[in-house]
């Protein structure tokens, strides 16, 4: 699940709470307290917590809390009725710019198959990336000019190339989830094509 900026669910969020990846017992007696934290650091207590089953279903405010792009983190603190407290293992929810100025998960998930499949949080990481590759490269844009199109399937386009060669074990060269690490990978020829395009050399009669 991810929202854009300006978003206000209408929808409460189910979160099924879980430590080190292992399912938290919740019972109707027992309470739930959320915190959202932007991605500056700032923390948002207007959304609430309701025990559903095993579930915690969160409620937004009626007004926005997604007021810039990026990573929010969703912290659950279930207040057992039996006594004890613990804390859930915290949920990444990605905002996305609606604005629409880079490559959106949606736009990249159209282009990209395997990028269907991705958690949010990872896909936009790798295009965050390689939006900063990118810009680093790419010839400098006036203020107040639009990103090109070529700029976003560029960013695409590296995303991919760093997501598979993250893939790689450097020493065995197996290909495989359980070595994924996410490191930077330099422009190809092809991102840099797509960039700064080389002119055809001028033939002379």
């Amino acid at each position: 699940m991810y929202y854009y900026t300006g978003d206000v669910p209408t929808a409460a969020l189910i979160v099924s709470p879980s430590l080190n990846g292992e399912p938290l017992t919740v019972n109707a007696a027992d309470t739930a307290e959320v915190l959202l934290t932007a991605p500056d650091g700032d923390e948002i207590t207007t959304l609430t917590g309701t025990i559903a089953e095993d579930d915690v279903q969160v409620t937004f405010p009626a007004t926005t809390v997604f007021t810039d792009p990026g990573i929010y983190t969703l912290t659950i603190l279930i207040d057992y009725d039996a006594g004890g407290i613990q804390q859930a293992d915290p949920v990444r929810l990605v905002v996305d710019d609606t604005s629409a100025q880079w490559a959106t998960l949606a736009l990249t998930r159209d282009q990209w198959v395997d990028a269907r499949t991705m958690e949010d949080a990872l896909l936009y990481e790798l295009l965050e990336l390689s939006k900063v590759q990118i810009l680093e490269y790419a010839p400098a844009l006036a203020d107040g000019v639009a990103v090109p199109l070529q700029y976003r399937l560029a960013q695409i386009v590296q995303a991919k190339n760093v997501y598979n060669s993250s893939l790689v074990d450097a020493g065995s060269g197996d290909i495989g989830n359980d070595t994924f690490t996410l490191r930077p990978f330099p422009l190809d020829w092809q991102v840099k094509q797509m960039l700064r395009p080389r002119r055809g050399t001028p033939v002379v009669g």
